[in-house]
């Protein structure tokens, strides 16, 4: 998974995000409606890639943040891409003020993903400054994979990401709809969610856990066992720590989302049973959060360098030992690695089945059949001088071969089919263990924002796109924390589980926990919201930075709801009510297009 600072912008900077991806992202569910494609079409784009075999290779600058060797590619991937498709691939790297910059200038790469969390900018912008290619033709001609494989998500850019043209401007990428057939392969836990240090759990006797307090009772329980026993050699322990430098973040996402909330862009979020959306300041949900934490503070278990830290210093404190409680599976899965790596393998971080909230975050990788608002889409910028060549890249990157290559990199180097199942090859396996810059040296995963398959889809061979990411992959690379966890939970449930995410799904089977990662489609289709609102919202955020550690430190109840009250006064004051209507106003609209939408289909 990505670090702290790709989830810093995916998180924090959907408060400027207008949801571009929203009208973007689109479904691999309901393909079978649309799949009628002729054999002579088949034919015809196989001999248009297998030509471009013989032809001259023509370069594309292609956008793409997360690749950290710009220019012209050379790895094995990118071999492939040019050996098959006739076609070199210069990376263009930047942040959201490089791309700014070169969209003013009119100096987009060829090929673009959007996403204005991460660029700043929306979709319309894009379309009505005339910079993006319009995808119809295109499509028709050469995107035989795009059209058979995702017909819900062309539609979908079609009706909510062409500025109201009904014409194609962006492929979205990322969508994903839950495998019947192999409900094994998503069960994973990746997300945001409170993680605790399983060994120290154990060790006092992994007490039952029905309420908040009853879990806050035992992080003090577990806090002073730590220091007593010196866990963290010489160095002081405490249960829960956090982080300044993403704002009032660690202090209510993951709690927000294990009451069963769906964080939104703009500080929305939505009630998962009821459908209703707020803005953050305005719900008990949010000050339920920061009173979690108040009363963490008041029984001194919270690390009073907490609200002066940066978050690479937080992590270096769960390394260390210091910390006992995390906030996300998608560091903690690495952080369990690095202990077993640094001498530590009997420390590690797990999700408990319950921490006092009714939520697990992420049993299941989020079923996102149309997309997910955070994620990319990708378009054709008119700078493009050989769209065709463009689109027969994206089209194959948008197919099983593609995608295979994409994730798990070249048959027979990088992986290979073993009894009917496709698998690593020993020299991947030891290139992973051995070379800490794997990816940049095979071109593995490193242009997946190009793919619309996601890695865990299963392909028409019963393997994942990403041959990693197979029950028994994940079984093998398990550390002793995580088997110990599993061995825990056999015990006490009797089920024969590979790995953590398959004893959070049999509780979620069993009804004794809620999934947070259902899929609902209104939450990816609201529109931006004005300049002025978003500007209210960022000035709003600022304060409540601010605000919210006073509220944590609250002597007690009664100064916690005083400050919580002349917050929403000085919220009011800065216009805040009237951000939030239209913030819920577009919500209401989305709820309206999600349901024409749904019967259209």
């Amino acid at each position: 998974m990505s670090g702290g600072h790709d989830m810093k912008k995916k998180y924090l900077k959907k408060a400027l995000a207008g949801l571009l991806a929203a009208g973007m992202v689109i479904s691999m569910a309901g393909c079978g409606g649309s799949n009628e494609s002729g054999s002579g079409d088949s034919t015809k784009e196989e001999a248009a890639v297998d030509a471009a075999g013989s032809e001259e290779p023509v370069t594309l600058t292609v956008w793409n943040t997360e690749v950290l060797t710009p220019g012209i590619q050379d790895n094995a991937v990118a071999k492939v891409l040019e050996e098959k498709l006739g076609i070199k691939l210069d990376i263009v790297q930047g942040d959201s003020q490089k791309f700014s910059v070169l969209m003013a200038g009119g100096d987009l790469p060829d090929i673009i993903y959007s996403n204005n969390a991460q660029q700043g900018v929306t979709y319309s912008s894009l379309i009505s400054s005339g910079q993006l290619i319009a995808l119809d033709d295109l499509i028709d001609q050469y995107g035989e994979n795009i059209k058979k494989n995702f017909p819900e998500r062309l539609e979908y850019s079609r009706k909510f990401a062409s500025n109201g043209e009904d014409k194609i401007y962006f492929i979205p990428v990322l969508g994903y709809s839950k495998d019947e057939e192999n409900p094994d392969i998503s069960y994973s836990i990746e997300n945001v969610g409170l993680m605790t240090r399983w060994d120290v759990y154990k060790a006092i006797g992994c007490p039952e856990i029905k309420t908040t307090d009853d879990y806050l009772n035992v992080l003090k329980e577990m806090q002073d066992y730590a220091n007593e026993n010196d866990l963290a050699d010489g160095k002081s322990i405490y249960a829960i720590s956090g982080w300044s430098d993403w704002g009032v973040w660690p202090w209510w996402i993951a709690n927000v989302r294990e009451m069963g909330y769906l964080d939104l862009s703009n500080d929305a979020i939505a009630n998962r049973e009821t459908g209703e959306v707020d803005v953050n300041y305005n719900t008990d949900a949010f000050w339920e959060s920061l009173k979690f934490y108040n009363k963490a503070y008041n029984m001194g278990i919270l690390d009073p360098e907490a609200f002066t830290m940066k978050n690479d210093q937080f992590w270096e404190k769960c390394q260390n030992g210091q910390v006992l409680m995390a906030y996300a599976s998608w560091q903690t899965e690495s952080i369990n690695k690095t202990l077993a790596a640094s001498g530590h393998p009997d420390w590690g971080f797990e999700k408990l089945p319950s921490d006092g909230y009714p939520y697990i975050s992420g049993i299941t990788s989020t079923d996102a059949p149309i997309g997910q608002g955070i994620e990319y889409a990708t378009a054709i910028t008119t700078n493009c001088k050989y769209p065709e060549k463009a689109m027969q890249l994206i089209d194959f990157c948008n197919s099983e071969e593609g995608a295979r290559l994409i994730y798990s990199g070249v048959e027979g180097e990088h992986w290979e089919m073993k009894d009917g199942k496709a698998v690593p090859t020993d020299k991947m396996r030891d290139l992973i263990k051995n070379d800490t810059n794997y990816t940049t040296t095979t071109g593995v995963t490193m242009y997946n924002k190009l793919c619309g398959i996601r890695d865990i889809q299963i392909l028409s061979d019963g393997s994942p796109a990403n041959v990693f990411r197979s029950n028994e992959e994940k079984a093998a690379d398990l550390p002793e924390i995580d088997k110990d966890y599993c061995d825990y939970y056999h015990e006490q449930l009797g089920g024969d589980y590979l790995y953590p995410g398959m004893v959070l799904h049999d509780l979620e089977k069993q009804g004794k926990v809620k999934n947070q990662s259902e899929y609902m489609l209104f939450t990816t289709l609201a529109q931006s919201p004005s300049e002025e609102t978003q500007n209210i919202l960022a000035q709003c955020d600022q304060y409540m930075n601010v605000e919210a550690v006073k509220a944590i430190m609250a002597k007690d109840d009664e100064e916690f709801d005083s400050i919580r009250k002349e917050a929403m006064s000085q919220l009011d004051a800065m216009n805040f009510q009237q951000a939030r209507e239209e913030i819920v106003s577009l919500y209401d609209q989305a709820k309206k297009d999600a349901e024409s939408f749904s019967q259209e289909k």
